[in-house]
């Protein structure tokens, strides 16, 4: 086992099979943000027993995750895979929600909990709420900073999942605005949502994927990777659920071998790592919030290289 572990997230068994996933330790698999995303495999079970399969026969750590906003009606469905989850080989789920933290720990006690980013973990008193409910492993919410992430930590010891590289989700809605173009368009759900789609103001931008809303440039950890496992931290996710197999493969592969240098030697960066991921931000790079800037701001260690992450590339939609 590696000294790191690093995931993606990966929607429908299509994408699965299309995904080269040798520069991964784990994936997460299903869309977190509607029941009607193509194939997804929250919605069907036998697709999920496949994907946990074939994940295993990789040598890959298997995950679920769950919706970020489910209703009532979603229940019936979501205690069925988590049954899946438990009996076909996965070795964890992902929750954002507290009542379906509730079903997972009462009803599929031996599968572990990781809380997801939009379960609005701020604080170290939320940490051992939720670990009370059997949660093993957290993502803190997009808006922490390093230096309060650090803080809840060194107070809970609790193993963190921190998103290194890809869109940072933002928000989720019931309503899907996007339903409203399909005729104007002409392109219908669910392959709506699968395209590139950016709300852009000025120097502003996101990215839609239908009820869910992410950050339309990517964030981007790779030069402040050392800091990261100074800090103790252990698990990294590449957010590539709306992306590409090329993007999720080739970002993947410069992520591996920077932790790998970062882990093992002295961290010298490869200036064609750059030019993969500024390739593949179709707005531009920034930090998120953990830096206690904007999200949208890039706060580099190499000042030649700012300029070029902020800039709002022209194939931009």
């Amino acid at each position: 086992m590696s000294a790191f572990e690093l995931n993606t997230s990966i929607a429908n068994l299509r994408d699965l099979l299309a995904s080269d996933l040798r520069a991964y330790d784990a994936v997460y698999l299903g869309d977190i943000y509607c029941r009607l995303y193509e194939a997804n495999f929250l919605e069907r079970p036998e697709d999920l027993r496949e994907g946990l399969r074939i994940l295993r026969d990789q040598g890959k750590r298997a995950y679920v995750t769950t919706y970020a906003a489910p209703r009532n009606d979603f229940l019936p469905k979501v205690r069925k895979m988590l049954g899946v989850a438990a009996t076909a080989g996965a070795q964890a789920v992902e929750v954002h929600n507290l009542g379906i933290l509730k079903i997972a720990h009462d009803e599929v006690p031996g599968l572990p909990v990781h809380v997801g980013g939009f379960a609005n973990v701020y604080t170290d008193a939320g940490v051992e709420v939720l670990r009370g409910f059997g949660a093993v492993r957290f993502t803190p919410n997009y808006e922490l900073s390093l230096d309060e992430i650090r803080d809840i930590v060194t107070t809970s010891g609790a193993a963190m999942e921190l998103l290194v590289h890809g869109k940072m989700p933002l928000g989720i809605s019931d309503y899907c605005f996007l339903l409203e173009y399909e005729e104007k368009w002409g392109i219908k759900c669910p392959d709506l949502c699968q395209k590139d789609l950016f709300l852009k103001q000025g120097d502003w931008a996101m990215k839609s994927v239908g009820k869910g809303i992410l950050s339309g440039k990517d964030v981007c950890m790779l030069e402040h990777l050392p800091l990261l496992l100074a800090d103790g931290h252990r698990h990294f996710r590449i957010e590539t659920v709306s992306e590409t197999p090329e993007y999720r493969r080739e970002v993947g592969a410069v992520y591996r071998e920077a932790l790998r240098r970062a882990a093992e030697a002295a961290f010298q960066q490869d200036e064609g790592w750059w030019d993969v991921v500024r390739a593949h931000a179709r707005i531009g790079l920034c930090n998120g919030f953990y830096f206690g800037k904007s999200g949208m701001d890039y706060a580099g260690i190499r000042p030649d290289a700012v300029g070029s992450f902020l800039t709002i590339t022209p194939s931009g939609q």
